[in-house]
């Protein structure tokens, strides 16, 4: 099979046998370890398992996962390629659907993937890959925000993520993310699987969890690409010019661009528009123009700073609306900058009993000062996000 499963790896002795007993039932594939440095038994015990299947590469120091997936993609020799991360598990069966979408065509393939927990090996939920980007097949909303059950939990043809420029060895959070919006916008194709092919093990201290390097390591992913070019991909795909527009909001917020966002905000939600219109029914945020305005609105004049008067203002207006768990926490943040503590402390409450467990709700109620205010309007499709 033209194939080869990936495994980066660093001091992972304690789930490394576990993950390459799972592609030992891909009989058919090329097998690839990258030693990022491993200072324990996980090369070897990965090499006592694999049957003499299993190939390694070993980085000069360790350099972290952009490093290592890079080696691995040089290393690569068959066409196609996928990657298994070392605490994680494979399905068997998956390899077959990864050749069979990328030999009809397809750079990208992506399915559903069920997302356990480390400790008891329970099922968390499965994470899907949502119509509204199971429409396109080259995914421009993804610049919007990344709807994929997971970014390196994919197949792909070799030579599109070398021709996208490679691994980027100075972004570590998101670099599987901004290989594949450097893949879109040179036109990648994808295809999409209803099948369960990875489980991916979730645990409280894992990389992906260090939420404040993964959203500098995103800012700086977005900022490789021009908004107008972005725009551009999203009218190709079919997008109305409305929806391309929320897409370059959701991207300057992430760029952290709060008076671009806002001025795209104007072109995507018009003063004139029907504030109970709900723009699309099926899509990532399926709520009222009205709400989605003053929410986003509020969020970057509370994020702008100075203009708390006007923040209020429209969260207060989105509540009326809608009092979702996000409006009323950020509303907390600018009643506290405004000393208004004991109606902080009530929004974050109220936000906590619509959404238990809400992170951001919960550290500001812990402690007013911090002011995590939650950027975009919380998902509405199962992530592995703490969100939920």
């Amino acid at each position: 099979m033209n194939l080869t499963i990936i495994i980066c790896a660093r001091d992972a002795e304690s789930t490394i046998e576990r993950a390459v007993a799972t592609v030992l039932r891909e009989t058919q594939c090329r097998l690839l370890l990258v030693d990022d440095g491993c200072r324990d038994s996980t090369v070897s015990r990965a090499l006592a398992l694999s049957e003499g299947r299993l190939q390694v590469v070993s980085t000069v120091s360790p350099g972290g996962i952009p490093q290592a997936r890079q080696m691995g993609l040089d290393a690569c020799d068959t066409e196609y390629a996928a990657w298994l991360d070392a605490d994680d598990e494979w399905i068997s069966g998956r390899a077959n659907r990864i050749v069979e979408a990328l030999e009809n065509g397809a750079d990208v393939y992506s399915e559903a993937i069920d997302l356990v927990d480390g400790e008891s090996g329970s099922l968390l939920r499965r994470l899907e890959v949502p119509v509204f980007v199971r429409m396109e097949s080259n995914p421009a909303r993804l610049f919007e925000r990344n709807y994929l059950p997971g970014d390196s939990q994919l197949g792909f043809r070799v030579a599109a993520f070398r021709e996208a420029g490679g691994y980027d060895s100075e972004t570590f959070g998101a670099e599987s993310f901004d290989i594949l919006l450097r893949a879109i916008a040179r036109g990648a194709s994808f295809a999409f699987g209803d099948k369960v092919g990875y489980r991916m093990v979730a645990y409280p201290n894992s990389v992906s969890r260090n939420l404040m390097r993964q959203r500098a390591s995103l800012a700086n992913a977005l900022k490789k690409h021009d908004y107008e070019a972005v725009r551009g991909l999203c009218v190709q795909a079919g997008q109305p010019e409305r929806v391309a527009a929320w897409v370059l909001v959701s991207m300057a917020v992430f760029r952290g661009e709060m008076q671009v966002a806002l001025r795209f905000l104007d072109e995507a939600s018009p003063v004139d528009a029907d504030p109970d219109e709900v723009l699309e029914p099926n899509g990532p945020v399926p709520l009222c123009e009205g709400w989605r305005r003053a929410f986003q609105r509020g969020t970057c004049l509370a994020l702008l700073g100075g203009r708390d008067d006007e923040a209020e203002a429209e969260l207060g207006r989105a509540a009326c609306l809608k009092g979702s768990a996000e409006v009323l926490n950020n509303r907390g943040v600018v009643f506290a900058r405004m000393g208004r503590i004991a109606e902080a402390n009530a929004c974050w409450m109220e936000a906590l009993r619509v959404y238990p467990g809400y992170a951001d709700a919960k550290k500001n109620l812990n402690n007013p000062q911090i002011g995590c205010i939650t950027t975009h309007p919380l998902r509405r499709q199962p992530s592995r996000s703490e969100y939920g």
